[in-house]
């Protein structure tokens, strides 16, 4: 029986387990801050508590906890406190930690806690439990831990970097039941920061000086919950912050007052057009596909955004060996695709077929403010097709999505990937008969059958014609497409000048540096 390891080479791992978070997420030098050893950023997002459960997520993103498998800059998912990840089928992994990890406050982190944690996980209501219902964990060995499903889970690598799935902590000094209050400053996590204090407004962030992955780069960080995007650029332009995350992108083509805006390695936020296939106008696969050709992805990137985007082909981004370039634009053939399929061109512009308008309801929301951008540059592109696009926004794009009438098309930025570059739930979930997202009500068999058993699949070289083939049937059909790829902006002040926003929502790791 064939073994797969998810593994590095010796030699690159013990290099990260003196770096701590790793060379890739491009945060300066592992070697003593230059200047300042203090980092402040601005986020429009709070950490309510350090409840592991509820809010465990934050965890990994600020550098106080961590996980056992970490998606990288370049595209991979490798070992972070485990030392590897082996399977011999789709069903049964066994997980074996890294020696001499520990939790702030000194208790080392074995099998019988490592077992602990993902038991929690499995019998809750988050990540792992709904990919993994009924699976199971066995202790090995000091230091590991096997895991059965009851079915494929080739996404276990994925499933284990995502935040949303299990970070590490001490559950022998968290007992369920424990109020989040009293776990600041108790060390309970294994990141190279530990939480020392934490409020409505800002949460502060001490180097642990015993960390277990050697060096840390800065002695503190201060991290304030600013909602407004204009505030948090303009505490940078008046030298109250270093990093604002989340910037708008108007103020990201020129923050001013010396500060700098730069961009993630990675394009992996995704803005897809999800096409209603219940509405008699999408229901209609010559008009899908129309649409999309109808599209030019270029000149939403480069002209409409000022290149602030990168230029759409396809459902993934290029990082993705199996990206497969699905998407372009062709106006002529988007006209003969409707002529063909009885649309005809009306003396006002628009298509008509049996009475009825080539009118689409294009839904924007405000937490997206670029979408009703890009809407607008959409509805002019399309127009000469024959299309009559009709812009409206919505509190809640999910919630309006979830309604089987009163939208055509749906813009939402969803992650093809997310930020493990995992394949598979993103596919599932949007696009399966079952799928938790589908909004679109995409029922096909045989794409249902490809996700099956990408889902099925643990090796990689035969998971990506796959891959290959699930893209091909979602293009030939027009069930949906991406509109334009985002990396993750920052904006920085000149001390932090070199700082990159990671790809992969680590914003504080341990080489984290001034300069």
């Amino acid at each position: 029986m064939r073994t797969r390891t998810w593994i590095t080479v010796a030699a690159v791992l013990a290099a990260l387990a003196l770096a701590g978070c790793g060379a890739e997420d491009g945060q300066g030098d592992a070697g003593p801050a230059a200047g300042r050893d203090t980092i402040r950023f601005v986020t429009p997002y709070r950490v309510k508590s350090l409840d592991p459960v509820t809010q465990g997520l934050w965890a990994p993103e600020w550098g106080y906890g961590e996980l056992l498998m970490r998606a990288t800059e370049e595209g991979r998912v490798e070992p972070w406190l485990l030392e590897r990840l082996d399977t011999a089928d789709a069903v049964t992994w066994t997980l074996t930690l890294r020696r001499g990890v520990r939790f702030q406050h000194g208790a080392v982190l074995d099998a019988a806690a490592l077992k602990a944690v993902l038991d929690r996980a499995l019998a809750g209501s988050g990540l792992l439990a709904a990919n993994l219902p009924g699976a199971t964990t066995a202790v090995g060995g000091e230091w590991t831990v096997t895991l059965r499903a009851t079915a494929p889970v080739a996404n276990l690598p994925h499933l284990l970097a995502d935040e949303q799935g299990a970070v590490v902590y001490d559950p022998a000094a968290v007992p369920p039941g424990t109020d989040p209050a009293t776990l600041i400053g108790k060390g309970v996590y294994t990141g190279p920061f530990e939480v020392t204090a934490l409020t409505a407004d800002e949460m502060t962030l001490t180097r642990d000086p015993d960390y277990w992955g050697g060096h840390v780069g800065l002695a503190q960080a201060r991290v304030r919950f600013v909602p407004d995007g204009q505030a948090r650029v303009l505490a940078v332009r008046n030298g109250e912050a270093d990093v604002a995350l989340y910037p708008p992108t108007e103020l990201v083509r020129q923050p001013g007052g010396g500060a700098t805006a730069v961009a993630a390695r990675q394009p992996l936020q995704q803005l897809r057009a999800i096409f209603n296939t219940r509405t008699a106008t999408m229901r209609d696969e010559a008009v899908r596909r129309a649409f999309a050709l109808g599209v030019d992805y270029r000149q939403i990137a480069e002209d409409v955004l000022d290149g602030l985007y990168t230029t759409a082909t396809g459902l993934y981004p290029q990082v993705a060996g199996y990206a497969v370039a699905a998407q372009r634009t062709d106006a002529a053939e988007a006209g003969h695709l409707l002529e063909s399929a009885g649309w005809r061109m009306g003396g006002d512009g628009v298509r008509a077929k049996d009475g009825q308008r080539l009118t689409v309801a294009l839904l924007t929301y405000p937490q997206q403010p670029d979408t009703k951008t890009i809407a607008v540059a959409m509805q002019a592109q399309l127009k000469p097709v024959g299309f009559d696009v009709q812009i409206s926004e919505v509190d809640s794009n999910y919630e309006a999505m979830k309604r089987p009438s009163g939208w055509d098309v749906g813009l939402s930025f969803d992650g093809t990937l997310g930020y493990t570059y995992d394949p598979i739930a993103p596919l599932r979930d949007f696009l399966t008969t079952r799928g938790a997202k589908n909004f679109g009500a995409v029922s096909d068999a045989e794409l249902d059958r490809l996700v099956t058993a990408v889902g099925s699949t643990v090796d990689d070289a035969a998971r990506r014609p796959l891959l290959v083939r699930a893209q091909e049937q979602i293009a030939a059909h027009g069930y949906t497409v991406v509109v334009a790829h985002r990396s993750s902006k920052a904006v920085v002040g000149p001390a932090f000048r070199g700082y990159v926003p990671s790809s992969v929502l680590h914003h504080l790791t341990a080489r984290t540096a001034a300069g």
